[in-house]
C-alpha cells in the first residue's frame, strides 16, 4: 500500500523513519508516548523539529520562522507561528519508538493539550529560561499532574539576556511546587553562554564551534573540576529521594563521585522521575544550537516510563483484551473523520469492529493509520501503547472508551464489581477507571472547559445552510471546547468559545476548509446566571393524551440548591428506600431536561450554573411512558423555580501577569490596568531589574488590553492571562449589565 506525502518534499526521508519505527519487534517497554507542553512561544515546536531532526527522522531542520515544521502544518499556524491543535508523530532513538505529541501553548487551546496530556505516558515541559514559570506553564504542568504524568524540564533560550539557571530553578520548585535536578548544565564566558556540561555522560557541547558535537570532558581541565562539582551537587539531590542511591554514594563510596556508575545515576533519576518526586532538567538554545536538545532523546528513553510501566492497572484488569481511549477527531480533506485512538491493552487490526462502552454501541469496520504530523501511513495492525487513527467511528466522540467487544465489556464489568470505590471508580488510578450508568466499564474523560466568550455566526446565503449546519457539527466533534446553540430569542446561531484567537480559527476553518465566507458578530463575554435564593423547592406536572381515553403523565418534585463545588450543575436521585433503581435511558432523559433548562437563564437568558438538583419525588403514568415527556416535566420544574427564585450574575475574571524589561516605565500601564477595574496584586522588581505586575482583571475589560499594553511599551511587555474563575456581580452592575444586554436587543 502506497503512502501518499503530497505536501512534503523529503516524504521519503520520513517514510524510511516511519517504517522503520512501525516494526512489530519494538516491544512496549521500548514505546514512550510523550508530550511536548509549555506556555506559549516557549519553543515547543522549535525542540520538536530539532528532535525529528537528530533522530534521523526528517532531512533537515523544519524552522517556526520558515512555515515548513512538521508538527505545525495548518495555514494558520505556520502564518501566526503558533501551535493551534496538537500533532502526533511517532520516531525512533536507539531501538525505542517515541511517539510525540507537539501540544499549543496559548490559553484559548487549553482543551487541545487537556486531551493530549490525557493519553500521554511522560512529558517534557520547556521553559523560556528568561521568563520562569509563565501563567500556561502552570496551566499545563497542572494537567500533567492531575493525569499522574511524569515530566522532565528543558531550559530553553539560555543564551538569551536576563536568563538564569538558580532563578529559573527557584521559579519551578515555588510555583509548580517540584524538585528540580539539573543534569545538563549551563557554562558561561565572558558573560555569555559558552558551553553545556551534561552531567549523565561527562560530554560538553561548545556553542561557539561551528563544528557543534558533544564530546568528552578532558579529565585534566577547570570543566573537569566543575563537572565533578555539579555532579556531586546531583547525587546529593538523589540522595534525599533514594535512600539505596544515598547508602551507596555516602557510605559505600563516602561521597566520591568518581566511584559512582552512570548507570546507577540513571536508574536512580528513572525511578525518582517515575514517581513524580522530582524531575531532571537540562538546559540548552534550541533555536541557536540543535545539538544542545540532543540530551533530550536520551532522557526521554531513560527517564519517562514506558506504558505498562505507567497504566500496570489497566494491563491487569484487561490482560491482552484490547482497550482505547479516543481523545481526538480530525476531519480530511473530503469530510471524512478522522479519530485518534490511544491503545492501553491488546491490539487492534483493520476491518477489526469495537464496542464503545459510553455509549452501549458497536463500531466499524475500522481502517487503521499511523500518524504523522498531517499525513497517514495505512497499517495492518497496532498495539498496546500506541496511538492510531482509525476511521469508520461514525458515532464516538472525544473521550469515549472503546474495547474489544460487548462480551468483554460485560467481563470486565462484572469483574469490577465490588472493587469500586464509594465514587465509583478504583481510586489513585490517573486513568480512573469507573463504571458507566450502562454498567460498562469506562475510562474517566476528558472535561472540556467552559467557554468564556461568544458571538453570533450566519451562512453567507440560505442555499449554504445545510453545509454551514454540518460544517459547525464537524467543528464541534473536533473541538470540545467550542459550543454553537440557537438564541431563543433571535433565533441566531450562537458559537461559544475560549477566547478571542480561538474564534479567528473557527472562522478561518470556516472559510478556507468548508468554503463559507460568514458573518461572525462581535464577541460578547459569556457570563453566568447563578442562583441566589439558597435552596428552592418545586414541584411539577405533565401530561400529553395517548387517544382519546387515555393520557400518560409525570409528577415531580425536585429540591434546588446552589453549590459552588458541582460545576454547571448534579443531578442526584433521593426518592427513598422503596425506589432503589432508576432506569438508564430515564435517568438520561431527566438530565437532558435539566440542561435543557438550565441552558437559558431567566435574566438574560445566559446559562444557569452552580446548581445542585435531589429529584426527591418521581411517578409516572406507567414503564413504557414517552421519554420526551420526562425531560419535558424536569424541564418546566425548573424553570418554575427559576421565574419564583432570586438570581443575580457571575463574570469570568483572568489572572495576569504583565514583564517589562529593565529600564521600561510601568506607570502609563499601572494607570491603564486601573481604568479598566484591574486588581493588582503584585508589582515588584525582580533580580535582574525588569518589572513584573501581577493582578487580576474582568474578562470584559480584556479585549483590546494586549493592544494597549503593546502600544503603551512600544512592543517590549509580553501580557500572560488565564482564567482565574467567576465573581458575582454587585447589584449595580448587574442591573446596569441586563439593562445594556436587553437595549441592545431591542
Amino acid at each position: 500500500m502506497q503512502l501518499l506525502f503530497r505536501n512534503i518534499k523529503w516524504s521519503s526521508g520520513i517514510y524510511r523513519a516511519i517504517r522503520n519505527s512501525s516494526s512489530d519487534s519494538i516491544k512496549t517497554s521500548r514505546l514512550r508516548n510523550i508530550g511536548i507542553i509549555a506556555h506559549v512561544d516557549a519553543g515547543k515546536t522549535t525542540v520538536t523539529e530539532r528532535l525529528l531532526f537528530l533522530s534521523g527522522a526528517t532531512r533537515y531542520v523544519g524552522n517556526v520562522d520558515s512555515g515548513n515544521t512538521v508538527t505545525d502544518f495548518l495555514e494558520m499556524e505556520r502564518e501566526r507561528g503558533i501551535t493551534i491543535q496538537s500533532a502526533v508523530v511517532t520516531f525512533n532513538w536507539q531501538n525505542h519508538d517515541i511517539s510525540l505529541i507537539d501540544t499549543p501553548g496559548h490559553v484559548d487551546f487549553t482543551m487541545e493539550v487537556e486531551r493530549s496530556v490525557r493519553v500521554l505516558d511522560g512529558a517534557v515541559t520547556v521553559i523560556d529560561s528568561s521568563a520562569g514559570v509563565q501563567a500556561q506553564t502552570f496551566t499545563v504542568w497542572r494537567q500533567a499532574k492531575h493525569f499522574g504524568v511524569p515530566a522532565i524540564f528543558f531550559l530553553n533560550k539560555m543564551d538569551k539576556a536576563g536568563s538564569n539557571l538558580e532563578r529559573n530553578i527557584d521559579s519551578i520548585e515555588h510555583k509548580l511546587g517540584v524538585k528540580v535536578l539539573p543534569v545538563v548544565m549551563p557554562h558561561y564566558k565572558d558573560g555569555h553562554l559558552h558551553k553545556l556540561i551534561n552531567l549523565l555522560d561527562c560530554s560538553q557541547l561548545v556553542l561557539d564551534n561551528n563544528k557543534e558535537q558533544w564530546t568528552a570532558i578532558e579529565k585534566k581541565s577547570s570543566v573537569f573540576d566543575e563537572y565533578l562539582r555539579q555532579k556531586e551537587t546531583l547525587c546529593y539531590g538523589i540522595s534525599e529521594f533514594d535512600p539505596g542511591f544515598m547508602d551507596n554514594f555516602l557510605n559505600k563510596h563516602e561521597g566520591d563521585v568518581t566511584k559512582i556508575y552512570d548507570e546507577d545515576i540513571r536508574a536512580a533519576l528513572r525511578k525518582i522521575t517515575i514517581d513524580r518526586k522530582a524531575a531532571t532538567l537540562s538546559c540548552g538554545t534550541a533555536l541557536r544550537s540543535t545539538q544542545s536538545v540532543r540530551p533530550l532523546l536520551d532522557q526521554i528513553i531513560h527517564f519517562l516510563p514506558s506504558p505498562e510501566e505507567q497504566h500496570p492497572e489497566i494491563i491487569k484488569l484487561m490482560g491482552q483484551k484490547f482497550s482505547g481511549l479516543l481523545f481526538k477527531i480530525t476531519h480530511n480533506k473530503r469530510k471524512n473523520r478522522n479519530s485518534y485512538i490511544r491503545i492501553y491493552s491488546g491490539s487492534l487490526k483493520t476491518n477489526s469492529s469495537i464496542f464503545n462502552t459510553n455509549q452501549s454501541r458497536v463500531e466499524g469496520p475500522l481502517k487503521l493509520f499511523k500518524p504523522w504530523g498531517e499525513e497517514l501511513e495505512p497499517c495492518s495492525q497496532v498495539n498496546e501503547g500506541e496511538i492510531v487513527v482509525a476511521t469508520g467511528l461514525v458515532h464516538s466522540i472525544t473521550g469515549d472508551t472503546l474495547l474489544q467487544s460487548e462480551q468483554v465489556a460485560s467481563e470486565i464489568g462484572e469483574n469490577l464489581r465490588g472493587r469500586l470505590n464509594a465514587y465509583g471508580d478504583l481510586g489513585e488510578s490517573p486513568l480512573h477507571i469507573k463504571k458507566h450508568i450502562s454498567e460498562y466499564p469506562v475510562f474517566s474523560g476528558i472535561d472540556a472547559p467552559e467557554p468564556v466568550f461568544f458571538c453570533s455566526v450566519e451562512p453567507p446565503d440560505t442555499k449554504s445552510t445545510h453545509d454551514f449546519e454540518r460544517a459547525l457539527q464537524n467543528l464541534c466533534k473536533e473541538d470540545p471546547s467550542l459550543r454553537v446553540r440557537v438564541d431563543n430569542e433571535t433565533d441566531q446561531t450562537i458559537i461559544e468559545t475560549m477566547g478571542e484567537l480561538h474564534m479567528e480559527v473557527v472562522k478561518h476553518k470556516l472559510v478556507s476548509e468548508y468554503g463559507l465566507n460568514v458573518f461572525v458578530g462581535p464577541l460578547q463575554v459569556a457570563y453566568k446566571e447563578i442562583l441566589k435564593t439558597p435552596s428552592i423547592t418545586q414541584s411539577a406536572k405533565i401530561q400529553e393524551p395517548l387517544d382519546e381515553k387515555r393520557v400518560q403523565w409525570v409528577e415531580m418534585e425536585m429540591f434546588i440548591q446552589y453549590k459552588t463545588d458541582v460545576g454547571k450543575f448534579k443531578l442526584k436521585f433521593d426518592l427513598g428506600p422503596e425506589c432503589h433503581f432508576i432506569r438508564p435511558d430515564w435517568q438520561k432523559a431527566l438530565s437532558e431536561g435539566c440542561q435543557n433548562a438550565l441552558h437559558n437563564g431567566p435574566l438574560i437568558g445566559y446559562p444557569v450554573h452552580n446548581v445542585e438538583i435531589t429529584i426527591k419525588n418521581l411517578v409516572a403514568s406507567g414503564g413504557k411512558i414517552n421519554s420526551a415527556l420526562l425531560s419535558a416535566c424536569a424541564h418546566k420544574c425548573l424553570m418554575d423555580a427559576f421565574a419564583k427564585a432570586e438570581m443575580t450574575i457571575a463574570e469570568p475574571v483572568m489572572a495576569f501577569e504583565i514583564t517589562l524589561p529593565m529600564g521600561e516605565s510601568s506607570q502609563q500601564i499601572l494607570s491603564e490596568l486601573t481604568r479598566h477595574r484591574a486588581a493588582i496584586t503584585n508589582n515588584a522588581t525582580l533580580a535582574d531589574e525588569s518589572h513584573k505586575i501581577e493582578g487580576r482583571i474582568p474578562l470584559s475589560e480584556c479585549l483590546h488590553l494586549s493592544r494597549s499594553i503593546r502600544v503603551l511599551s512600544s512592543g517590549h511587555a509580553s501580557l500572560n492571562m488565564e482564567l482565574e474563575g467567576y465573581e458575582l456581580l454587585s447589584e449595580h452592575e448587574r442591573d446596569t449589565l441586563i439593562g445594556r444586554i436587553k437595549a441592545g436587543r431591542a
